[in-house]
């Protein structure tokens, strides 16, 4: 039987601006954990939907919280951690959920490995996180090997990786000029270094909200583009044509998809700037891929 102190000091920071529908929710999912030795961070970026008051009614069982303006997302999660002692941490944002149990599932898993990368499972979810439309588990936590996004090898995904404030500290924490890959570029930062353990966990540890208004679902050219600029500041020095022709493929087909989901909606602007950065990307590839999903043909090899 582990006392109080045998566990390890976990800390979470949910950024947060204008989410007064989901918040709550996602603040029950950290407490009802009743996890003994929990840090609990909320950054507000100045929030005027009623998300202030949610937040005041729980302020006794936070460590800190703030509302002001801020620079976005990554501005607010290195706000938070500058503020973290916990032997390791996470960010939740503030439309997703823990599952039950999983900080201690956590905790255990640290305490055996040692490990400065945990990773469990994912749900994703609409409305119900007990009725999930899919699942994930992670996979591929190496370098280089995560720089090839493209391959589909590294899956990763953030609400249910965390990490050690070590290795966070030693990699220089999160990079404030990302605005939608900050956890991939930290996560390769981390597997670049040598030191770092990876321990593969089991479980669930979190529910990841899929709505309209999230982040991934309004600014996926930006994920691309980022995702792009990430992989090629770590490329090793013997990396070079194949691996670009293989990444500007991906990215080309990527885009290709985001602009038939623009027409499909009608968003017709959207539509017609996506299928431009495809044929951007790899002008070939784009308009033969293209023809083959168009008459139903299997599409190109990487």
């Amino acid at each position: 039987m582990f006392t109080m102190t045998d566990w390890p000091l976990i800390t979470l920071v949910t950024p947060s601006m204008n989410q007064r529908n989901y918040l709550e929710s996602t603040l029950e999912s950290v407490f009802s954990q009743a996890y003994p030795r929990l840090e609990y961070i909320v950054v507000d970026g100045g929030s005027t939907d009623g998300s202030v008051d949610i937040i005041r009614n729980h302020a006794h069982r936070l460590k800190w919280w703030v509302s002001e303006p801020d620079a976005g997302q990554t501005d607010a999660l290195i706000k938070g951690f500058a503020r973290a002692s916990g032997h390791l941490l996470n960010w939740l944002n503030s439309d997703d959920l823990l599952r039950p149990g999983a900080l201690f599932g956590v905790a255990r898993a640290y305490m055996e490995s040692g490990a400065d990368l945990i990773a469990g499972g994912d749900r994703q979810f609409t409305g119900d996180p007990e009725q999930p439309v899919s699942h994930f588990q992670p996979a591929g936590y190496r370098f280089p090997d995560c720089l090839r996004f493209w391959a589909g090898g590294f899956r990763y995904h953030q609400p249910c990786t965390f990490f050690s404030r070590d290795a966070y500290s030693r990699v220089g924490g999160l990079d404030r000029c990302l605005h939608y890959t900050m956890d991939y570029d930290l996560y390769c930062r981390i597997l670049r270094d040598a030191r770092t353990g990876v321990h593969y966990l089991d479980q669930e540890l979190s529910a990841f909200r899929l709505h309209d208004g999230a982040k991934t679902s309004r600014a996926k050219a930006g994920f691309i583009e980022e995702l792009r600029e990430v992989s090629q500041r770590y490329w090793p020095a013997d990396w070079g044509d194949a691996e670009r022709r293989a990444m500007d493929r991906y990215s080309a087909e990527c885009s290709l998809f985001q602009g038939a989901e623009a027409v499909r909606k009608n968003q017709w602007r959207g539509g017609v700037q996506a299928i431009g950065r495809a044929l951007g990307y790899a002008p070939f590839h784009a308009a033969t891929y293209a023809a083959r999903r168009i008459f139903g043909k299997a599409g190109l090899q990487q």
